[in-house]
């Protein structure tokens, strides 16, 4: 009997030294798990129909990048930015006057109108109707995408 306790005692020990490192493991595992959720949440900013000979499309830009994208936006072009939901941005240098669907255009981006005399670019929600209208203007305005299903350039 005496044998058998002794023999329960060093295996409630040994239980008792492994259990912190097994708690660590856990807590490393959790932590990857977190990161990984982090790049399984980015999604993709998507016009369609998107036109490659004359527009162009910038992925996976940071914030200063996505600004001086903006900023630069060509002449006779709409520019849109739209964020990745991981600190990324997603930029379009938009031409051809054809209405878009947007997806997952999602919570704040930009919006430059850079086009020649007056053509509005317009912002529309699943409707179909005008959210918002973009005259030709030097500065980028913020844009709410949550709205907003298509857009017509010009």
């Amino acid at each position: 009997m005496l044998t058998v306790a002794a023999a329960l005692t060093a295996l409630v020990s040994v239980f008792a030294m492994a259990a912190p490192a097994a708690q660590a493991t856990e807590t490393t595992r959790e932590a990857t798990t977190s990161r990984d959720d982090v790049h399984a949440m980015a999604w993709t900013p998507v016009i369609s129909p998107f036109y490659t000979d004359r527009e162009k499309r910038f992925p996976h830009v940071d914030t200063d990048g996505r600004n001086l994208l903006i900023d630069l936006c060509p002449s006779g072009r709409l520019c849109v930015a739209a964020g990745e939901g991981n600190g990324l941005h997603t930029v379009y240098y938009l031409y051809y006057c054809t209405e878009r669907s947007l997806t997952n255009f999602i919570g704040d981006g930009s919006a430059k109108n850079a086009q020649t005399g007056s053509a509005r670019a317009l912002l529309l929600n699943q409707n179909r109707v005008i959210q918002v209208a973009l005259d030709p203007d030097p500065d980028p305005v913020r844009i709410d995408w949550d709205p907003i299903y298509y857009i017509d350039p010009c």
